[in-house]
């Protein structure tokens, strides 16, 4: 197994969203000097962490200033999966341009870089299943567009400048701290509101497929390839099952012994019709597999909502 030399600190860019709050505990609780940074403070986050709090596309001096000697979690995204162009031109200057400031301004400093990319809306619609790495990109969203090109611009200050990073795309995570209301995360949503008895709208048949990753499972996936991914390399983060929104349902159904009603809606253009990923790249290289089955997974999302929401 690839090891790399350990850094002193880690850095979570974007830590106050629900992959940052879970890697945030992961990583206190494995003893290295953490700071957080977001917009603003988050409430969830360990008490024992350095806060910093900015824009992110302003490079705030003090941020700047712990970008040596680190690995760096590179989590802020200002847009999420949808079908509309209105906002590309804003995403493409708050993600791409300010990321590549921070490439430019580290570029000679000491950082393994961990982005995390996106898994289905980078592969696209026509990418055979279980997916691996290799597989052709064509990404259907800007979403997917802004991911997709970030990772590539990573490879060229690889290539230029000697950077060192790895690219996690990680399916569908799901589990604590994941905000219901935020339009992405089913599981999360369903489960609230089978929790609130409230009626669910189901895009198109329900017969879509989706590969759920539980986060503590994702994010041990991400702190592996911190310390033994390949620089330059990509890795899925993925369960390998797929899994049918109508089956998700009865999987709800079943583990909270709750009757979740559902009305059907026109299927949205965006959507890719199945997506499951092959995380067998990332378990040869470091043993890391999924520990948390779906079942398991739904019912800590409903404890964690039942005492948060």
């Amino acid at each position: 197994m690839q090891r790399t030399t350990p850094h002193r600190r880690a850095v979570i860019l974007g830590a106050g969203g629900f992959i940052g709050i879970n890697l945030a505990h992961a990583l206190a609780k494995d003893g290295c000097e953490l700071i957080c940074f977001d917009r603003f403070q988050c409430h969830y986050w360990p008490t024992n962490v350095k806060a910093i709090v900015g824009d992110f596309s302003q490079l705030p001096e003090e941020l700047l200033a712990v970008l040596d000697d680190a690995a760096v979690y590179h989590l802020v995204s200002s847009c999420r999966p949808h079908q509309h162009t209105e906002t590309a031109a804003d995403e493409v200057v708050a993600d791409v341009s300010s990321t590549l400031r921070y490439l430019e301004y580290t570029r000679h400093k000491n950082i393994r870089w961990v982005f995390v990319s996106s898994g289905g809306t980078v592969y696209g619609p026509n990418a055979s299943c279980p997916t691996t790495e290799d597989a052709q990109t064509n990404p259907i969203c800007s979403y997917g567009l802004i991911k997709l090109a970030l990772e590539k611009y990573f490879a060229l200050y690889k290539k230029l400048h000697e950077t060192d990073f790895v690219v996690a795309r990680v399916s569908n995570p799901y589990g604590p701290w994941q905000d219901p209301s935020s339009g992405q995360g089913v599981i999360a949503a369903l489960v609230y509101k089978a929790l609130a008895v409230q009626a669910v709208e189901i895009w198109g048949d329900g017969e879509n497929v989706r590969d759920y990753v539980y986060i503590d499972d994702a994010v041990r996936g991400l702190m592996d390839l911190a310390k033994h991914g390949e620089s330059g390399e990509i890795y899925n983060v993925s369960s390998g099952v797929g899994t049918t929104i109508n089956d998700l349902i009865q999987v709800i159904r079943h583990t909270l012994g709750i009757q979740l009603n559902t009305n059907c809606v026109a299927a949205r253009i965006f959507d890719v019709r199945k997506s499951v990923l092959s995380s067998n790249k990332l378990q040869s290289l470091t043993g890391w597999s999924p520990n948390t089955c779906l079942g398991d997974g739904v019912k800590a999302t409903a404890d964690w909502l039942s005492k948060k929401w």
